[in-house]
């Protein structure tokens, strides 16, 4: 993966992975924050994945190793920072670890030459995000 991104910094007529509510969401954060970033890849997969299982014809075994794999909802790039994005109703401490997860084994995988930023884009502030978030240097947005 490079540094630029595949989709530009506007709404899509379809976001890979996302759910309805979760695109609700995303698109009040890009009315608001799309002149901020370069642009944006959807559905970007890091991890090692599960081992392929014994005797699966290469077919399957290319389908799991896609499958098995983490998915961040979004990344989104801006000139110094990579931003590694998850978007969720309602999200709550589940999402740093996932922010956490994610942006670890992104660096892994992609070893990007850019700073690599977490950010949660949720619609509803729930209780202690804001200061969890800021504790773990994540960039919490409600949209």
């Amino acid at each position: 993966m490079t540094n630029e991104p595949q989709f530009p910094s506007e709404k899509l007529r379809k976001y890979p992975h996302m759910f309805p509510l979760d695109i609700a969401i995303w698109e009040r954060f890009i009315d608001a924050h799309a002149g901020d970033f370069s642009g944006f890849d959807y559905d970007v997969k890091v991890g090692s994945g599960t081992e392929p299982v014994p005797d699966l014809g290469a077919e399957y075994v290319r389908m799991q190793q896609i499958l098995s794999k983490y998915r961040i909802d979004v990344v989104g790039y801006k000139p110094n920072a990579i931003y590694i994005i998850e978007v969720k109703p309602e999200a709550g401490t589940i999402a740093i670890g996932q922010i956490e997860a994610y942006t670890r084994l992104y660096q892994r995988d992609y070893a990007p030459s850019l700073t690599l930023v977490g950010a949660i884009i949720t619609d509803r502030e729930l209780p202690d995000m804001r200061y969890l978030t800021a504790e773990k240097k994540i960039d919490y947005y409600i949209v």
